[in-house]
């Protein structure tokens, strides 16, 4: 069988689909990913063939179509309505070669990221089962609504008005951090995965005391981890390479899935495959204010146990007092409380089936 995957509009968009493309390929299958060309690197990384749809990248849809750089609204439901026509514009231009390559090689499945939204529109146009993969973390309908307005042109001309319904949903967040009103789907566990690299030897030597990892390029800054250096943990800036940080803080350009370990705190803004590659090692985390849409899961994440919210969450990458996040990690770190609140979460995610169980099921005969 063929079963073509459409990537997301960023690197951390795909990585939480990337074990489940491998598992469809290490079933026997034949697989392509396609995606925007920035992406491709990541497929590529991964073992997987990809087809560029197009060389734009998500920044060029911050234009409308008439050529009008668009100013994001201040957070809210305007600029959520805002994020999901940029989004429009960026399944609108992917369209036409998406539509091509599911022309020319045919499919039998299309399995698209929630937010690649030609997906489900390439699967019609060819007359093939869509599923949809989700995070079901900062998904929210209102940008799925925002970027069909904005596919108003694309639908018309392949006979829709909305969306065609997807013949299957799978989703990897675990149950309880599932928003209430999220549609059914089929559960995968999540595996981390980034793209890797050499790792330095300070990665793998046992766990004498724990690390407190910052995941933020933009959190690098030296206040903030010298005065990180205060606690009884050893410090660790992933993403990075060695550079300009204090002595004795590790910095690497280190997968995150592989540098942190139970009973670890990561500081991060609350994107979706951070959080969950943290929750599948059982680390807590300590959320600081981040984009628009992030709020929902990372205050749900807050309310089972697993992490502790800082600074201002109605302002989007708003700035943390170091004292604050300094406070905020030494709190979680000595309250046993945040990890056994990871630790059942964890183990949420361990009961979920594995990619290569999801396979047979995404791959069976479709009855008509």
């Amino acid at each position: 069988m063929r079963v073509l995957f459409v990537a997301g509009h960023t690197a951390g968009a795909c990585y939480p689909l990337v074990p489940l493309a491998q598992a469809v390929r290490l079933g026997g299958h034949e697989v392509f990913v396609a995606g925007h060309e920035d992406v491709l690197p990541v497929v590529a990384a991964a073992g997987l063939p990809g087809v560029a749809i197009s060389s734009r990248t998500l920044s060029d849809f911050l234009v409308d179509r008439r050529g009008r750089t668009v100013e994001l609204p201040e957070p809210g439901h305007e600029h959520d309505l805002a994020v999901g026509r940029v989004f429009g514009r960026f399944a609108a231009d992917g369209l036409d070669g998406l539509l091509a390559l599911v022309r020319d090689w045919r499919p039998d499945r299309v399995v698209g990221v929630a937010t690649a939204y030609a997906a489900p529109l390439a699967a019609h146009d060819g007359g093939m089962p869509y599923v949809r993969f989700a995070t079901d973390l900062a998904e929210p309908v209102v940008h799925m609504l925002a970027a069909v307005a904005e596919l108003g042109p694309e639908l018309e001309k392949l006979g829709l008005y909305e969306l065609p319904a997807p013949w299957r949903s799978v989703s990897v967040a675990p149950p309880s951090l599932r928003a209430p009103d999220a549609a059914p789907a089929l559960p995968l566990r999540h595996i981390p995965y980034e793209t890797q690299s050499a790792l330095p030897p300070w990665v793998h030597p046992g766990q004498d005391r724990p690390r407190v990892l910052v995941h933020d390029h933009g959190e690098t800054r030296p206040d903030l981890l010298e005065g990180l250096r205060e606690l009884e943990a050893e410090i660790v800036v992933t993403g990075q390479e060695e550079g300009p940080v204090p002595p004795g803080v590790r910095a690497g350009r280190v997968p995150l899935g592989v540098a942190v370990r139970p009973g670890d705190v990561v500081v991060h803004r609350g994107r979706p495959d951070v959080v969950l590659t943290c929750l599948a090692r059982a680390a807590a985390q300590v959320l600081l204010p981040g984009d628009p849409g992030l709020d929902e899961h990372a205050g749900r994440l807050a309310r089972l146990g697993a992490a502790r919210q800082v600074g201002d969450s109605a302002v989007p990458g708003a700035p943390v007092e170091t004292e604050e996040v300094v406070a905020a990690c030494r709190e979680v770190l000595a309250d046993p409380a945040y990890g056994q609140a990871a630790h059942r979460l964890r183990a949420e995610i361990h009961e979920m089936p594995l990619p290569a169980d999801l396979v047979p099921l995404l791959t069976e005969e479709v009855v008509a």
